[in-house]
């Protein structure tokens, strides 16, 4: 629910704005709003009829989408697996989600990108945040495993963005840039995977993070966590804002240095002046709840 509160306010405001434009520049109603609200604009995808006209300014939800219901299964997981059944529960997730991807991949090639938008498609990323989790709450010392984590996450994506380039018949740094775009490996069971080992480097560092704390304090660093408060509210504006920065602005870098420092602006204001007044209105309506 913490969460939530965090998450919901500022991307429904951008959902509804820009969804107001869209109504506005149509005429008419559009049903595409509807599947932001609920977050439910991934399973479009199942859909031939499905519009996408939204995505040009808030394409990059599709993630929140994800994320929103991937927390659900997260719950359900904590709150019907017994505890010392959590570990056995999250090796089976990290099987599951990379058989999914490697299935839809080879016999769903038409529609492929349902096989990472899917939330089991994620699965494998979240369970290796529940074993460093537990790793934490047993507060083992686990500097080896991470430094293997590390390591292969690394030559993984390093071997694998080589793979793509041999695929592609493209150069390394063209084969790095095509991660960018679906059409650069998710046709490819192997490529299609990366996201794996990218989530396996990400819980090696957190690991080694968390061993460490008490030596190197970097995920207590005030500037970190100033950044991790305000983290949604920088990925929900940072695309829009992009957006823009990049109609008016022609050369690359003088736009993404005004859009970062937009994005951080805009995601700070919203911190000072809207978040305390919308926590107020949800605090009042909880109290009268209850």
């Amino acid at each position: 629910m913490k969460r939530i509160k965090r998450l919901y306010p500022v991307y429904l405001t951008l959902v509804l704005v820009f969804s107001s434009g869209l109504i506005y520049y149509k005429r008419s109603l559009s049903v595409e709003p509807l599947w932001y609200i609920f977050s439910l604009q991934n399973l479009r995808c199942l859909f031939e009829g499905a519009t996408y006209h939204l995505d040009s300014f808030i394409g990059h939800f599709w993630y929140i989408g994800l994320d929103v219901w991937l927390f659900l299964i997260w719950v359900l997981i904590l709150r019907i697996v017994p505890k010392k059944h959590l570990r056995l529960a999250f090796v089976l997730s990290i099987c599951a989600g990379i058989l999914w991807r490697t299935l839809f991949i080879i016999f769903r090639p038409d529609n492929a990108s349902i096989s990472y938008m899917i939330p089991v498609g994620q699965l494998d990323s979240w369970a290796l945040g529940g074993l460093v989790a537990l790793n934490v709450s047993e507060k083992g010392n686990n500097s080896k495993i991470a430094l293997f984590e590390i390591i292969l996450g690394v030559i993984g994506v390093l071997a694998l963005t080589g793979y793509n380039a041999y695929l592609k018949n493209v150069g390394l740094y063209d084969s790095y840039q095509l991660w960018h775009s679906s059409e650069g490996y998710i046709l490819n069971p192997i490529t299609g995977n990366i996201h794996f080992l990218i989530a396996l480097f990400a819980a090696g560092l957190l690991r080694y993070c968390i061993d460490t704390t008490k030596k190197h304090p970097i995920l207590s660093s005030a500037p970190l966590v100033a950044l991790g408060g305000m983290s949604y509210e920088l990925y929900c504006f940072h695309y829009p804002i992009r957006y823009v920065s990049k109609h008016f602005l022609h050369n690359e870098i003088i736009m993404v240095l005004v859009a970062l420092l937009a994005t951080y602006a805009v995601s700070f204001l919203w911190n000072k002046m809207a978040m305390p007044i919308i926590k107020r209105v949800i605090k009042q309506n909880e109290t009268r709840n209850y």
